[in-house]
């Protein structure tokens, strides 16, 4: 099912309106207002509403003196917003955006919040990076959801269901269907069939965000006849704080944020990666998460392949550039703005996974390597090419060879942007980075694979230093390209 498909779904917001009409003018307004408030820390709080259909959380978060920022992709869903927006003398901004695309800078808002909305995601984690992206440090994630669906999955519960139907109309007269479903649709929402909230509080962690849950928040906000149809899915809330970036990751994303700026596309050197890839794609290898994507050359080597690409970076102005690279050559990926440790994948979800120039700049390698093992399936595919970018702080004979490469070439950088560079923040953070002391790969991919779970199966390893002495200056450190198998 395409993406215009899912949408006619939630095309006309009639139906739902009415039970949000009806919401806004009962008491259940006011305890929703003491539900969420008890989440919220501060007054004038910057908060975005994730799928804000007809506008509930939009006004009463409004009319609690919040500055509301609400979205949908449902003209019809926000046609009813604005209008219950109107009749409470309230205007909420209301934006016509795909939840699954955040078009927000980095570090938005205090707090992202839905209601019944995460069960519809197709791609749930890579949705939840986005959350946490647009988050401030400090920012709260708000999910108030349900297993509304899970009948569907099972016989037992199934049964449950039709009887709380009966229930209902023989007690009030009124007949509440909630046993059929959209079969065809539930089966593109992953989360449908997936116990929740275990599955949250799992994928949250993952993105090292700290986790509370209360369960059946529905005592609190429901009618009687709510409690009693919807007993066999109780609501429950997720509220997951977003920490503060480490200080060197922090220092990172500022610096490559700002980079991006001076990258351009590099065609010459996606078709030389593209080589190096090719001898390692079997036929079982399908699926592919590039770390670290920087402007995407080894995304758009790897869909040039025909593989199936998942690109990811730190950086949101990078995840730009690689987009602009894939486009230029007519080629697809998912993108997700998350770091090298923090993935909001299931287990063994890829096939392989590559990455390039990235490692040097992590301050948690090992971290990151148990990340990469538990998203990648056994017997997949870790591909990376690195090289020792800052060991000339700690070597005296590699940062003569880095003096020697100044001289010919009349810089440090092997720089290829007009534009000038200020890398002064780069190498200040290179010098405090675990991998910069170290001679690789000898000194720490050797070991630290193996010891992740990983059989190295590849080393190719090039020396430009080594030709410095000939008047040639391709480079001044080691680089290499190590390939393992995931055990």
């Amino acid at each position: 099912m395409d993406a215009a498909e899912r949408a006619k779904r939630w095309s006309s917001g009639e139906n739902y309106n009415r039970y949000i009409t009806d919401e806004l003018n009962s008491f259940r307004k006011d305890a929703w207002k003491q539900q969420v408030g008890k989440l919220l820390d501060g007054e004038g709080l910057r908060i975005l509403d994730i799928g804000c259909g007809p506008g509930f959380f939009s006004c009463i978060l409004t009319e609690m003196g919040h500055h509301v920022t609400g979205i949908d992709s449902s003209e019809g869903m926000l046609s009813c917003a604005r209008e219950n927006a109107k009749k409470l003398n309230l205007d909420p901004e209301l934006i016509n955006m795909d939840i699954n695309s955040l078009e927000f800078l980095d570090d938005s808002f205090d707090v992202v919040i839905s209601r019944n909305v995460t069960w519809t995601l197709e791609h749930p984690g890579e949705v939840y990076a986005e959350f946490k992206r647009v988050l401030k440090p400090g920012g709260k994630l708000i999910i108030y959801d349900a297993n509304w669906n899970m009948h569907f999955f099972d016989e037992e519960l199934y049964k449950k269901v039709k009887q709380r139907e009966a229930d209902h109309f023989k007690k009030y007269g009124t007949e509440e269907i909630i046993s059929n479903g959209d079969m065809e649709y539930l089966k593109t929402a992953p989360l449908t069939s997936t116990m929740r909230p275990q599955w949250d509080i799992k994928t949250l962690g993952s993105l090292d965000m700290d986790v509370d849950v209360e369960e059946d928040v529905g005592r609190n906000v429901y009618e009687e006849w709510e409690k009693e149809l919807y007993a066999e899915s109780p609501l429950f809330c997720i509220c997951a704080t977003k920490g503060e970036r480490r200080e060197l990751t922090e220092d990172m994303h500022t610096y490559w944020q700002e980079r991006s700026k001076t990258l351009g596309i590099d065609s010459d050197r996606i078709d030389v990666i593209k080589e190096k890839i090719r001898p390692f794609i079997t036929d079982d290898i399908k699926t592919v998460l590039d770390v670290g994507t920087g402007t995407g050359i080894m995304a758009a080597a790897c869909a040039s392949l025909g593989l199936d690409v998942t690109a990811m970076d730190l950086c949101s102005e990078m995840i730009k550039k690689a987009k602009e690279t894939l486009c230029s050559r007519g080629l697809n990926a998912d993108y997700v703005v998350t770091q090298a440790d923090e993935l909001p994948f299931e287990d063994g979800s890829f096939d392989m996974i590559v990455n390039r120039n990235l490692t040097w700049a992590l301050d948690r390698p090992e971290e990151a390597l148990k990340q990469w093992h538990r998203v990648l399936r056994p017997g997949g595919i870790l591909l990376y090419m690195d090289a020792n970018q800052y060991y000339f702080y700690f070597n005296e004979e590699e940062n003569a060879n880095r003096e020697l490469y100044h001289d010919m070439k009349g810089e440090y950088h092997n720089e290829r942007s007009k534009e000038k560079v200020d890398y002064s923040l780069c190498d200040n953070t290179g010098y405090k980075l675990p991998l910069s002391k170290l001679n690789r790969p000898g000194e720490w991919d050797k070991k630290a694979l193996p010891e992740a779970g990983f059989a190295i199966i590849k080393e190719d390893i090039y020396y430009p230093q080594n030709l410095l002495q000939f008047g040639i200056a391709e480079g001044w450190n080691t680089h290499f390209m190590i390939v393992s198998k995931r055990i």
